[in-house]
């Protein structure tokens, strides 16, 4: 259930201010906040320019050195961004959003341990800083530190708690440790806070449809749909909540709809052949199955359901060999199941 979005770490909500004089010489200040209005408004140039300017009348200017830093790296060029934030660093050594937003360009390397350690050292020199407490805690959840995500994106709350976005990876964190019931209420209070969020409200989808509810999952899902048609994950899980209700037809339309949008999603194209085999449509299940042990040819699930509609499809020599081969191997379930299959065929007379 947790899906891209909720890694995605951000830049800061908005370049920082001058942040009081520090030293800086008043024209420096008001270059860096000229630079900080341009950047929020858009105009990435004419923030650069502005931020240049800042550091050509004053070097030491640390904010400055910081905004920069962030307006390259959201142009991706991370090597130049750190090398200002270093430099805001050395200027100011307890500049938290330059130590937040330093971790943030970890991560987008991938390198996330050492993106921990600068998200973990950005709230302790501030312990206000919003955006530190809420990448560090997404980064938390990414790393499976659910406990101490939990407890980052509580503390994120106490300073912002009309922020969604927080909500949504508090209600994760809470969803993965099995909470499902205080995940749901979580997930409502996000997509309250944020109803126009199609992730928040596939989110709940999903926590609800985990948790078994299944007619209040289908509406959330819908509600994500509505909002964003293309969302294929949430059209996958209405597809999932609509098979648990035994909703086979609505089901495979929502799934083919998965396949439209995104002709590359295995999970649906494995559905699918299942469906097809259960349905006793064992050629459109090879040609589904064909399709992903394309790509995947180690795959014990489509390995498992390839021999058994070859085996319905009369093709018993072709079923055999590959059953046995996954019934001696070490695919877990599958393993099992081809191995049960073998002994209830084996009864047959």
């Amino acid at each position: 259930m947790q899906g891209d979005t909720i890694f995605s770490l951000t830049g800061a909500d908005r370049p920082n201010g001058s942040g009081g004089a520090n030293g800086q010489k008043p024209a420096s200040r008001d270059a860096s906040d000229r630079g900080a209005r341009r950047h929020l408004e858009g105009d990435a140039e004419g923030a650069k320019t502005e931020y240049e300017s800042a550091l050509e009348l004053d070097p030491g200017n640390a904010t400055a050195h910081n905004n920069l830093g962030f307006l390259l790296a959201q142009e991706g060029r991370f090597d130049e961004a750190i090398a200002h934030y270093q430099r805001a660093l050395e200027i100011d050594p307890r500049k938290s959003m330059a130590m937040a937003n330093m971790g943030i360009v970890q991560v987008s390397q991938g390198n996330d341990e050492s993106g921990l350690e600068w998200l973990r050292r950005a709230v302790d020199a501030n312990t206000d800083n919003i955006l530190a407490w809420d990448n560090l805690s997404r980064l938390l959840l990414k790393t499976g530190l659910l406990t101490e995500a939990e407890a980052a994106a509580r503390t994120a709350l106490e300073a912002a708690p009309h922020e969604g976005r927080i909500y949504l990876t508090l209600g994760l964190a809470v969803a993965a440790q099995q909470r499902l019931t205080e995940a749901v209420e979580i997930f409502k209070h996000a997509v309250q806070l944020e109803p126009n969020s199609a992730y928040s409200w596939e989110q709940l989808g999903v926590v609800l449809w985990l948790r078994q509810d299944l007619g209040s999952a289908a509406d959330a899902l819908r509600r994500a749909l509505t909002l964003d048609p293309r969302d294929v994950s949430a059209r996958y899980h209405l597809a999932l909540v609509l098979l648990t209700r035994g909703e086979q037809e609505a089901a495979i339309e929502e799934l083919e709809s998965v396949l439209a949008i995104e002709p590359s999603h295995a999970l649906a194209q494995m559905d699918l052949a299942v469906l097809a085999v259960s349905q006793g449509d064992a050629a459109a299940a090879l040609n589904r199955l064909e399709v992903i042990l394309h790509r995947d040819p180690d795959n014990p699930r489509a390995l498992f359901y390839r021999a058994v509609a070859l085996d319905r499809s009369r093709r018993a020599s072709e079923a055999t060999p590959l059953l046995q081969a996954l019934a001696a191997a070490d695919h877990g379930k599958y393993s099992e199941r081809a191995r049960q299959y073998l002994r209830e065929r084996s009864t047959i007379v």
